[in-house]
């Protein structure tokens, strides 16, 4: 078992985390992350007792009940969610669980709950296109968020962030880690296969399974056009060959080092199932590979699309394979809140 801190391994063992995440009939709630997953970004937080929280998704309620367990009776949890039904469901098991310091709204994440500010703690298990600005505002000083935001302009780029707001009132990141959560959204889901926001083109193959591409080249009406037809290619007319990376290289790192220097024509896309990938793609061709282990690419048209693909891993091995533990980030603010870049260092080029 992981590393945890000794409050939250108390909390870990005395909530009944099947009350949760289980319905009457037994079946899992949709909307469940795995124990390891939710423990790693809660041992993030920091979080003591008396805190106020506020998390983002709330989800089946446990992450919500773990918590509510760390912040103790002086402490208060306030939990956010866009699906009715969730937030009703929390709004009854929580204080059923005794866990009555809780507030359970059904609101948009983005905006935060300003009137319950400000918060010590800000956790979110959504990823958000940028640091929004109500997350700042409301949140008090020597804060703390732990959120997986974009880190580049494509979908799927979210990487676990944590920002501390200490000192002036600019934040600043000081962790990145792996964390893969569905895009935040506003409005409820009735489907999970192409994501609420950050898709450039999307079709359904001849089964109805879901296909899509996501990159900074397809943004604009030629493009949009040339891009479709590259994705029905992609669905009707492909090949697989190996590559880019041997077995045993480190997908992930290759995966945030891309995200981080964003070459040109670095494309996401789902071809038809829920796994995802990433890779070269221009108007006449495209080489995409899966995420897990980028050992496996497709490809459609022009084979120089697939050689793109080779030279960026190749440039990413010279560079010393750097990975997230090798990325500074930093925030850019805008008009909205604050992006999120991160560079590899001097000795990693642009592909």
């Amino acid at each position: 078992m992981p590393s945890y801190s000794p409050a939250l391994t108390a909390a870990l063992a005395a909530i009944d985390e099947d009350a949760f995440v289980r319905r009457a009939d037994g079946t899992l709630v949709a909307q469940s992350s795995s124990q390891q997953i939710i423990a790693d970004l809660i041992n993030r937080l920091d979080l003591q007792p008396g805190m106020t929280v506020l998390e983002i998704g709330t989800g089946t309620g446990y992450s919500t009940a773990l918590l509510a367990h760390l912040a103790g009776a002086e402490g208060h949890i306030v939990s956010v969610d866009v699906v009715t039904e969730l937030v009703e469901r929390a709004r009854t098991l929580l204080p059923a669980h005794g866990y009555p310091n809780t507030t359970i709204l059904r609101a948009d994440g983005v905006q935060g709950a300003p009137e319950h500010g400000p918060f010590d703690r800000i956790i979110a298990w959504a990823t958000a296109p940028h640091l929004p600005a109500a997350w700042i505002t409301q949140l008090a000083f020597e804060g703390m968020i732990v959120a997986p935001i974009a880190l580049a302009p494509v979908s799927k780029s979210g990487i676990g962030t944590r920002i501390r707001l200490t000192g002036d009132t600019n934040p600043h990141v000081d962790q990145l880690f792996p964390a893969g959560f569905v895009e935040m959204h506003g409005q409820e889901l009735d489907q999970w296969l192409i994501p609420p926001y950050g898709i450039d083109v999307a079709c359904r193959d001849d089964t109805g399974r879901a296909c899509w591409l996501s990159g900074p080249w397809l943004r604009s009406p030629e493009q949009y056009l040339q891009g479709q037809h590259l994705l029905d290619n992609l669905a009707t007319d492909r090949r697989e060959v190996s590559g880019p990376l041997e077995q045993g290289e480190p997908a992930a790192d290759f995966r945030a080092w891309l995200f981080a220097t964003q070459p040109d024509g670095l494309t996401t896309a789902a071809l038809g199932d829920p796994i995802w990938r990433i890779g070269h793609a221009h108007p006449t061709g495209a080489a995409l590979t899966d995420t897990r282990t980028a050992t496996s690419t497709i490809t459609t048209g022009d084979p120089d699309a697939a050689d793109v693909l080779t030279t960026w891993a190749n440039t990413w091995r010279q560079a010393g394979c750097p990975g997230l533990a090798h990325l500074q980030p930093h925030l850019t603010a805008f008009h909205d809140g604050w992006t999120l870049h991160a560079t590899s260092g001097p000795e990693a080029r642009r592909p």
